[in-house]
């Protein structure tokens, strides 16, 4: 863990260090970052030298497309080994004011025992399968290894899956943003492909900004893939602006 905080500390200026070990870190470049090739390319140095150190089986980063730097940092990260996965569209929105709305969903979830961990894999799982997102390269063992080393204690809480009519409808994760005290963030949305295109989408998000709302979040910060239309139609509808177009990579090691 000293290495962790080390690399946080190294880092703090150019990236955000999230915990997923014992697998994975993560990095998200701050907003506006001074750009600069030396300063840059030593803290990829030291990530790398940091990932061997802890013995973990990835990199996972994320950095900005709409930055004067963008193709400079892009090729930076090229020559240290990592790979290009996926573009995404990054939103914002507040949520200080927002109305509660009426709805039939009952959601159920881990901390609550309405539903095992096995049962809730099955329903994340099922909800990835058919997704306009760039399909994963996690297994589901890896995706709640990931939920638990980020999110800590409060894990179960985050797991949570809509209902309607004891029919399951969709996949929800709702937490504050691991470092911050009010940044309301979704590990995973999604919808089962059975229940697709009957207008849960937009409710069922809607909803989840509410839990985030009484979870303490003052704002949310969403994502999803550049061609994944149908989720920026949700965003929009929902209120959500875009605040960043980014592209993640990921760094492998043996």
């Amino acid at each position: 863990m000293r290495d962790l905080q080390s690399l946080q500390a190294q880092l703090k200026a150019t990236f955000k260090v999230l915990n997923g070990l014992p697998d994975y870190i993560l990095i998200e470049e701050k907003d506006d970052v001074e750009y600069d090739q030396s300063t840059i390319e030593k803290h990829l140095q030291d990530l790398t030298h940091g990932g061997e150190s802890l013995g973990i089986k990835r990199i996972s980063a994320v950095i900005h497309r709409n930055t004067q730097h963008y193709q400079e940092l892009s090729n930076l990260m090229i020559s240290h080994s990592f790979e290009p996965y996926a573009n995404k569209v990054e939103v914002f929105r507040e949520l200080n004011e927002l109305p509660k709305a009426i709805h039939d969903y009952k959601w159920h979830s881990i901390s609550d025992c309405s539903i095992s961990e096995n049962e809730f894999k099955n329903y994340w799982a099922h909800s990835m399968s058919g997704s306009e997102n760039e399909a994963s390269t996690l297994t589901m063992e890896q995706h709640m290894d990931s939920v638990k080393s980020e999110l800590g204690d409060s894990w179960k809480e985050t797991c949570k899956v809509a209902f309607l009519e004891d029919k399951p409808i969709g996949v929800s994760m709702p937490h504050i943003e691991p470092g911050t005290s009010d940044e309301g963030r979704l590990f995973y949305f999604g919808i089962l492909p059975d229940e697709r295109g009957k207008g849960h989408s937009i409710p069922i998000h809607y909803q989840s900004l509410i839990h985030l709302k009484e979870m303490g979040a003052t704002y949310y910060i969403g994502n999803t893939h550049e061609g994944n239309e149908k989720m920026q139609r949700v965003f929009e509808r929902n209120g959500c602006k875009i605040r960043a177009r980014t592209e993640s990579y990921y760094k492998y090691f043996e």
